[in-house]
């Protein structure tokens, strides 16, 4: 391969050194340079170099003044929590590294260290963190690189070894186009000798993507989805291919840095993989830096240079693939073939075992001594002499940023971005919550009238749209944020395109559904609920809906950017929003914001949206509602209208400009605050990207002591040493096993899943993959998986299970394992020639699964004594076992240290974490060990660790252990004693010896294994040449085969006389040790998580101590009755904070929970239970918490019984809300639609809670969900707690403020139902509107009512009590008898007479009697004494004058007469207030109830809310508990 120069891309770093801060050595060539005059490389080759490169990683610790700071709180953390993150010592992630690679080359990295290889990567491809100090030489063509370019970058891309970054319903070509149009210009037309413009162009695309869909092996999945865990695609090794494809489709590609890109990959299917991007770079001119795991001979080989690094960062070898060279150089000169007989990898990576160093120091001197190092350092030094005088590095870069403009990048982001919403069925979802919710307010608001419980019902209204439309808009938009965050990264990685287009494209796609939305909610609920009429006002509304649904967006987008995590991004979604609707002037007002809050009012976007709406609603509107007042003498009827509503609010900007100014400034501020949203979530999306693809050094933490969960010892027969070693059993049989799955059947009707999977993507045309092509299907509508297996494992030997893959490895160790419990299971599993018994499997059994299910906060030793207490039989001294397994898989080192979650990058290493899973089955001594894929993710040294465990296992505890393996080196293979190989359709191929293995597949091919060759990679090349039934019929031939019918029949004869020994059905613990062990299990999690026990406590206390403060102030009125409400309205939603905290935790401890369940450590009942218990401390903690910080600052009652309650009550509600997130994480079948589901149930519950439209306003339809709402419980549990028994006082003279009333009397007169209205249960006369004279035919029937119902006539009742039955309510369900007469003499009346006589000089009380005849009235405000009878006289006369004609004034004196006595009553409220009971308030929103004889009473409280709450408890946890049992999502 002829050396040359390297390609390099774009000309100006658009970030710049966003890869690292690079010291770069200074280069004094010009003169001291021995060589032959300069010569410009040949355009298409390009040559890297690198010398000395090295990354220095700085430590990781604490700023003096920090340190001094948080070393309290790091005590505090190590004591009470058991945990402390390790300090991060400085270090070299690479050290002193040099090498070169020509166009067309293939340089594969090797090393111990994963950490290193990816440093290097990073470091060569010009992508490494910001802390990270580069320094060294990197040089193209033999010009050096003085920093990271951008232009780098988009000629060396970078593959790294996730595929989690596709778009899942983007098809394979649609995705290798969207990355082909990113790099393709006009340029590429004209360079291909085609006519330009945009058909040429596209031909040009196509055919480019079709070329290398065929090279790569995709183009029979062409339109097939990518897909993921919830939408089935292509394959692993496909989606392999199509991250390959997408950083080789751009022409100026040159370099490509690979990650571990065959991790997960059989054998077979990553030998193609390789070979296809060998072709494609050999082909295509492009040089490839590749990192691989455990690579074979056969992959290795196709390399033409090998980098091997140390376990410390240094390099020991760089040079040809030549094993006689690599023997010299790491065996030494005197070493002989013999020594030598692994694989290639084994051979330079055997130093790196040797933990002192000592080996690979020895292995760098030996290379830096040897002529290919001199070498490669000459070659190095005659390219950079050679290189051109006068020429800039960036002249071998693009000309441009970016490979096309603007506007075209926009465009094509803008379609990719419609393609995605069309086909998410979160867009779906959106659409069906916009319609459910204005269905739901319109119907619950429908036709509300225009007084004043309309007026409140309105400002109801606008209010849920403020904060509802906020807080959907931004629930919907984290999900799909953060699935296309990483795709987003690895594009902008790319440099397919900038930051600018990309959010620009995002804003503008994002928009056509925001206003569907607030279209949805407009059109429906506007004039269903009787808003203001007119198109200016409805035009507003929506246009404000807008606005907020932007706002919210721009939100989620935010926090998007700034959350790392999903989870983090959810509860500081609910904070944020929390905090917008309680300072956004519904309720406290602006006014009634304490000064220290009220700034807040000024930057949150509820607050404009919801004054202007007001405005856009009230101003200038006619009530029908107003009130008689005096100023002076003069008696005014006064109506209230729209302006004097909206003053109750105390709207801030309502008094600086006109109400047209008003609002106009409202809805831009609005707006302004979605700009503001998405610029900051612009700059903060790339301080998160560099974060992202950075992540390459795992922390980890330790724990101070490891907790003993559950006695370590046993009462009997600890003392005495456990026998490990058993002679039972000696055999493991699998006779004639078949399994088979059924297909869906064309005629069995409409599978809904199915279809819902299918239209999602078939939207656009395209297609998934099927579970089976339609000419596969057999006729029995069944697939066969495994078909007519026999294996025979024996004791003290290991067995591999491989195959090609989808050969059926997985599904023959699971349907051994019992795991399968759906298709067709038939043949017999054998255990000593008797078939096995399911109910005492799993007491011998241990079954190591693939993926590492492990508690990620318990410490090593924590997990495996939970495990020995829950498995281990009496009798065993568990101390010893745990430390003999500990020490047979070598993880002593490791027993103090937190296992940490995966995929976060935190905790244990590969390696470490799989011994842990395969010591956690150990640790029950099983007789059994069965393995899936314990080597996979690991590197070749990390998988030999973790065999060579595995087979001191076998070997001391005389273990059958069965392992599948995807890709074993040479030296894992010659660690098993039999192999099975399978082959496509599950046919068994082999079931024999190892050492066999080779001569029998030997005699199927012309071809000749190597003396290195490794059997497994060897018999798989066989397999792929021949067909499965073919490889099946040739070992039916063999002698192997006679071999292994005749010890199956053996062992089988010998099952006949031999007996088993006798195995316990039941578990070593009983229910009640198991929910013990469980209850401590549960509470150390709990407490070691930051997210389910900190976030929940923290953000409850910070939230509660906010709400107190917002809602500080004097209770004694009648507006702090109304404060009160509404802090512990806002209150509940703080509740709800931690059932969000709780669906997290528990969906990923599901799988942990069904491994368990299966393996016999315990009962799904005993899991429910333990949790139960261990959720308690940390329910009273955080209900103590939020009960000091809110309740005595808000200023709530400090007797006894009413704190008691209190506190008694809050407890419940967190306990019975955060079961309820439990029960959606159970039931549900992952995080996002648990969160879903519970932000959906949560906002109907607010809504119909009885808060913001009481229950007698709710439509028939909806009161049965009032009924089934428990937060309605819990609200008017707490309400009636703080208001029954209590008074508040009303000062009716200052309702208005600035109309200088002395007195006033209010009433509705548009109001039939008064029952309902607070205003009319606040004043004995609320039913007098303006009119004139009366009727004689309605004062004659108002009279004959009032004669016949007896009013007034009891005199042992009180007179308000009577006035009260008679004419204004008797009751809930009841109307007064002469309610319709009364309000139709009183329409015509001439009440500024009335008034008069009541104002006037005239107007006295009579008697002493009278003075407490209002609820409420007490004797320190009882009524004035009066006694001239004159004055009594004259104010009855003036009084019958004003409402009766001349002849009617004998007939009814005495009744007017009772009428005075009210008025008195009335004149006092206006003078002095009046005390409101709180029972009266509570009547207004249907939480008390009125009687004639006793007055209102409220006995909603101890018997009914608290018992409310404790059945929804009950029925909460029963249903959690079946759902454990039975539910699908905790099943294989």
């Amino acid at each position: 391969m002829p050396a040359g120069a390297s390609t390099a891309a774009a000309a100006e770093d658009l970030l710049p050194m966003t890869s690292a801060s690079v010291e770069l050595s200074t280069l004094e060539v010009d003169t001291e340079c021995q060589c032959s005059p300069p010569q410009s490389p040949p355009k298409s080759i390009y040559t890297l170099s690198f010398e000395n490169l090295s990354v220095f990683v700085p430590g990781k610790k604490s700023k003096c003044c920090c340190n001094l700071i948080l070393r309290p709180f790091k005590y505090v953390a190590q004591e009470y929590f058991g945990m402390s993150v390790e300090d991060r010592e400085p270090l070299h992630a690479l050290n002193n590294i040099t090498g070169i690679l020509a166009s067309g080359e293939l340089c594969l990295i090797l090393g111990s260290n994963d950490e290193s290889k990816s440093t290097l990567l990073r470091a060569l491809s010009g992508r490494l963190s910001n802390q990270d100090k580069q320094s060294g030489i990197m040089a193209l063509n033999g010009m050096p690189m003085m920093k990271s370019y951008q232009g780098w970058r988009r000629i060396c891309p970078y593959v790294g070894p996730s595929d989690q970054d596709h778009s899942p319903v983007l098809t394979v070509r649609e995705t290798l186009e969207f990355a082909r149009r990113c790099t393709a210009t006009t340029a590429t037309t004209s360079e291909e000798g085609s006519n330009t413009g945009s058909s040429a162009l596209n031909e040009v695309i196509e055919r480019d993507v079709h070329n290398l869909m065929v090279r790569l092996g995709l183009d029979h999945v062409a339109d097939t989805v990518i897909g993921d865990e919830n939408l089935r695609g292509i394959s692993g090794g496909q989606k392999r291919r199509v991250t390959v494809g997408e950083m080789v489709l751009d022409k100026n590609c040159k370099f490509i840095c690979m990650e571990n890109i065959t991790d997960g990959l059989s054998s077979h299917d990553s030998i193609k993989l390789i070979r296809d991007v060998a072709n494609t770079c050999h082909k295509g001119g492009y040089s490839a830096f590749i990192s691989l795991l455990q690579p074979s001979d056969e992959i290795v080989t196709m390399f033409d240079k090998l980098l091997v690094l140390t376990g410390d960062g240094a390099m020991s070898y760089f040079g040809p693939v030549d094993r006689s060279l690599l023997r010299g150089i790491f065996h030494g000169t005197n070493s002989s073939p013999d020594d030598d007989m692994g694989s290639i990898a084994d051979l330079v990576l055997e130093a790196s075992l040797d933990k002192t160093g000592e080996a690979e120091d020895v292995i760098k001197r030996r290379y830096d001594a040897s002529e290919t190092s001199q070498s490669y350092k000459s070659t190095i030094e005659q390219l950079r002499c050679t290189a051109p005088k006068g020429t800039d590095i960036l002249d071998l870069f693009p000309n441009d940023d970016y490979p096309i403009s603007f506007l075209h990048r926009f465009n094509l982001i803008s379609s990719r971005r419609i393609k995605l919403i069309q086909r998410n069925a979160v867009t779906w979802m959106r659409v069906f919550i916009a319609i459910l919710f204005a269905i739901v307010i319109g119907s619950l608001f429908a036709n509300s009238p225009n007084n004043l419980a309309g007026s409140l019902a309105k400002n109801g209204y606008i209010f849920l749209h403020c904060f509802i439309v906020l807080m959907l808009s931004a629930a919907v938009t984290l999900p799909s944020c953060f699935r296309e965050r990483s795709t987003l990264f690895k594009h902008r990685s790319a440099e397919f395109y900038d930051s600018k287009s990309s959010y620009l494209a995002l804003l503008i796609t994002d928009a056509p559904l925001s206003v569907l939305e607030a279209c949805i909610l407009a059109f429906t609920s506007y004039f269903w609920v009787g808003m203001r009429s007119g198109s200016g006002h409805f035009f507003y509304f929506l246009g404000m809906l807008i606005a907020l649904e932007f706002t919210g967006q721009a939100l989620g987008r935010l926090l998007c950017a700034l959350c790392r995590k999903q989870v983090t991004a959810n509860s500081m979604s609910s904070v944020v929003i929390l905090v917008f609707g309680t300072v956004g002037g519904f309720m406290p007002s602006y006014m009634a914001i304490p000064p220290i809050l009220r700034w807040l009012s000024w930057i949150t976007p509820c607050s404009f949206a919801f004054e202007g709406l007001m405005l856009n609603e009230f101003v200038n509107l006619e009530l029908d509602f107003n009130i008689m007042g005096t100023n002076g003498s003069e008696v005014t009827p006064i109506d209230i209208g729209g302006n004097v509503w909206l003053n109750v609010y105390s709207l801030p900007r309502s008094s600086f400009s006109d109400t047209t100014c008003i609002k106009l400034f409202d809805i831009i501020m609005v707006f302004a605050f979605a700009l503001v949203y998405d610029t900051l979530g612009f700059y903060y999306i790339e301080k998160t990207r560099a974060w992202h693809h950075n992540q390459i050094r795992r922390p980890q933490a330790t724990v101070k002591f490891s907790f003993d969960i559950g006695s370590v010892t046993s009462s009997e027969g600890d003392g005495e040493h456990s026998n490990i070693e058993t002679p039972w059993p000696s055999s493991l049989i699998g006779k004639n096993i078949c399994y088979d799955v059924p297909l869906a059947s064309k005629t069995t009707g409409i599978n809904l899943r199915e279809l819902i999977r299918k239209v999602t993507v078939k939207i656009a045309g395209k297609r998934v993959i099927d579970t089976e092509s339609e000419e596969q299907v057999p006729e029995n509508n069944s697939m066969r998986l495994l078909d007519h297996v026999d294996v025979h494992f024996r004791r003290g030997r290991m067995a591999c299970l491989m195959g090609t893959s989808g050969a059926g490895k997985t599904t023959l160790l699971d349907v051994i394992a019992g795991y399968k419990t759906g298709g067709s299971i038939t043949g017999d599993i054998l255990i000593d020639g008797k078939r096995k018994d399911p109910s005492t499997w799993e007491k011998f059994c241990g079954y190591a699964e693939q993926q590492d299910i492990l508690n990620p906060y318990l410490s090593v030793l924590e997990t495996l004594r939970f495990t020995a207490n829950c498995r281990l039989p009496k009798g065993h001294n568990k101390a010893e076992v745990i430390q003999r397994v500990l020490k047979l898989m070598d993880i002593e080192d490791w027993n103090g240290h937190i296992i940490g979650r995966e995929l976060d990058g935190e905790g244990l290493p590969k390696h470490v974490r799989k011994r842990v899973t395969i010591a956690n089955e150990l640790v029950s001594l099983p007789r059994i060990l069965l393995l899936d894929e314990p080597t996979s993710g690991l590197g070749t040294n990390a998988a030999a660790l973790v065999m060579n465990a595995v087979r001191q296992a076998t070997d001391h505890m005389g273990l059958i252990t069965v392992a599948t393996i995807h890709q074993p080196s040479k030296r894992i293979f010659d660690a098993f004693d039999d192999v099975v190989l399978l082959t496509k359709g599950g046919k068994m191929t082999y079931m024999g010896e190892s050492k066999s293995l080779l001569g029998h597949f030997s005699g199927l091919t012309k071809n000749t294994a190597s003396t290195h060759c490794n059997p497994s990679d060897f018999c798989l090349s066989v397999l792929d040449e021949s067909t499965p039934d073919d490889a099946k019929a040739a070992f039916d031939r063999s002698a192997v085969r006679l071999a292994l019918d005749q010890s199956i029949e053996s062992e089988m004869e010998k099952g006949k006389t031999s007996a088993p020994p006798k195995i316990g059905m039941d578990r070593p613990n009983n229910c009640f040790s198991e929910v013990w062990l469980l209850t401590k299990r549960h509470t150390i999690v709990q407490w070691r998580n930051p997210c389910y026990c900190l976030m929940r406590m923290i953000l409850s206390s910070i939230l509660s101590l906010f709400l107190g403060i917002l809602f500080f102030g004097d209770k004694t009125q009648l507006t702090g009755a109304i404060s009160s409400i509404g802090a512990i309205f806002f209150l509940v939603f703080v509740l709800v904070l931690p059932m969000q905290a709780a669906v997290v935790p528990l969906v990923e401890d599901r799988a942990v929970l069904y491994r368990e369940t299966v393996s016999g450590c315990y009962s799904r009942i005993s899991y429910g239970i333990g949790q139960l218990i261990a959720d308690q401390p940390f329910h009273v903690i955080n209900t103590v918490l939020m009960y000091v910080c809110f309740y005595f600052l808000v200023g709530f009652e400090l007797q006894r019984d009413e704190m008691y309650y209190f506190l008694l009550l809050l407890y419940f509600s967190n306990w019975v809300i955060q079961s309820m997130g439990q029960l959606y994480a159970l039931a549900t079948p992952n995080e996002e639609s648990a969160s879903g589901l519970g932000g959906l149930s949560v906002m109907l519950s607010v809504i119909l809670m009885g808060f913001l439209i009481s229950y007698q306003s709710m439509p028939v339809g909806w009161q049965w969900a009032y009924w089934a709402n428990l937060f309605r419980y819990v609200l008017q549990g707490l309400v009636t707690n703080e208001l029954a028994g209590n008074d508040y006082h009303l000062d009716v003279g200052t309702i208005l403020d600035g109309a200088n009333v002395d007195q006033i009397i209010a009433f509705d007169g548009a109001n039939e139902a008064q029952s309902q209205q607070l205003s009319s249960i606040l004043g004995l006369v609320s039913e007098i509107p303006v009119g004139t004279n009366p009727s004689s035919q309605h004062l004659q029937q108002f009279i004959e009512c009032t004669i016949a119902n007896s009013c007034f006539a009891d005199k042992e009742e009180a007179l308000s009590s009577m006035f009260i039955s008679c004419y204004l309510f008797s009751g809930i369900l009841s109307r007064p008898p002469c309610n319709t007469e009364f309000n139709e003499v009183m329409e015509t009346v001439n009440i500024t007479a009335v008034a008069n006589c009541f104002v006037g000089d005239d107007n006295v009380i009579s008697s002493q009697e009278d003075r407490n005849i209002f609820p409420g009235q007490t004797p320190d405000n009882a009524l004035p004494d009066g006694t001239d009878n004159d004055n009594s006289l004259a104010f009855v006369l003036c009084l019958a004058g004003a409402l009766l004609p001349d002849d009617a004034v004998r007939k009814i004196l005495d009744i007017i007469y009772e009428l005075m006595r009210i008025a008195g009553v009335v004149i006092k409220v206006v003078n002095t207030g009046i005390l409101i009971p709180g029972e009266l308030i509570l009547f207004f929103f249907g939480w008390s109830n009125y009687d004639a004889g006793v007055g209102f009473a409220s006995p909603y409280k101890w018997y009914y809310c608290m018992f409310a709450v404790g059945v929804f408890l009950i029925a909460i946890e029963v249903f959690k508990l079946v759902t454990l049992r039975y539910i699908i999502w905790t099943k294989r």
